[in-house]
């Protein structure tokens, strides 16, 4: 018994939306179409699939345990899909990556550059996302590769290769009054205004439960950001919010928005590339990888010359504070 790749696609667009309408609109079809596929599909397994109401459809649960086998077979599809074109196109060919930081001036857009310099065929497809949404996107076979942060407690589903590791420090604009404390503690930011990401990004909930073990109240937080973008920065540099913003992102603020001296608030994460457990690498997957292990080579020797100094804040050897 054969399945067919389309009906199996409609199948998990219906899984996904709950509507046959809304799928076939997805999936640039008409209706009748998306039908058609589930009566196929029904009469190949032989158990029906889905229960129809006047508000939509729900999987059955029968539906639920074939749901696991159709996305299986959508990415093991996908991945053959991949490997032909790849072998059609050489040096062309399709690569999807997912990102956490749309960082304009980092490592992984500074090698998609180099990868489309090199090879004019090529076609990038990117998502930008959470680290847990980005690894359940590689695991279904729906991204190539990702590049995403890990925290300690955070566990991916997918393979990972270590890239590089940052560390996420509390930071406000360089003339905030906290800088004039002679010490600083959690005890002297019950009254700040916090920008950080959403409730379920690992950096907040790591950055809480601080708060937390040490009985002081938990961060206000009045602005939400899951990227920290250059408008985030700028918003910070010119206000009295605090921030949770990785190094990385800091020394290029540095004298605008600077680090705070609060040790006790650094959560340290390891920067990894996701791909699917036991997939192929494609040509494009293994050039991505490669330039982007090399990238990160010079990132890390150029960071080299970047230290903590005695004060309030990290700056550049070679630097003085005025």
């Amino acid at each position: 018994m054969g399945f067919s790749p389309a009906d199996i696609s409609y199948f998990l667009d219906v899984a996904r939306l709950g509507h046959m309408g809304r799928a076939a609109q997805s999936a640039g079809v008409t209706q009748p179409a998306i039908s058609k596929a589930l009566r196929r599909l029904e009469e190949a397994v032989g158990v029906t699939l889905f229960e129809r109401g006047a508000h939509g459809v729900r999987l059955t649960s029968d539906g639920e345990i074939f749901l696991d086998s159709a996305r299986r077979f959508h990415a093991q599809n996908a991945e053959m899909l991949r490997a032909a074109s790849d072998l059609r196109a050489q040096r062309a060919g399709l690569l999807r990556v997912g990102l956490s930081s749309p960082a304009s001036d980092g490592p992984v857009v500074k090698v998609l550059a180099e990868m489309v310099r090199r090879r004019p065929g090529l076609r990038l497809s990117i998502t930008i996302g959470r680290s847990d949404a980005l690894n359940d996107a590689v695991e279904r076979g729906d991204l190539d590769v990702a590049v995403a942060p890990s925290y300690p407690g955070l566990s991916f589903s997918c393979s990972q290769l270590a890239l590089s590791e940052d560390v996420v420090r509390v930071a406000a604009r360089a003339e905030h009054p906290l800088f004039r404390l002679s010490t600083l503690g959690l005890e002297d930011l019950s009254d700040c205004a916090w920008v950080m990401p959403s409730r379920e990004s690992a950096s907040r909930r790591l950055v809480s439960q601080i708060f937390e073990r040490a009985g002081a109240p938990a961060p206000r937080v009045t602005m939400e950001a899951d990227y920290m973008s250059e408008a985030v920065m700028s918003l910070v540099g010119s206000t009295d919010l605090l921030v949770v913003a990785p190094a990385s992102m800091l020394r290029g603020w540095f004298g605008r928005v600077n680090a705070l001296p609060l040790p006790m608030l650094e959560v340290r994460r390891m920067l990894v590339l996701l791909t699917r457990p036991k997939g192929s690498w494609s040509p494009l997957m293994v050039a991505f990888r490669d330039l982007l292990m090399d990238q990160h080579l010079h990132v890390k020797r150029d960071s080299a010359d970047f230290r903590m100094v005695p004060g309030h804040t990290s700056i550049p050897v070679g630097y003085e504070k005025e």
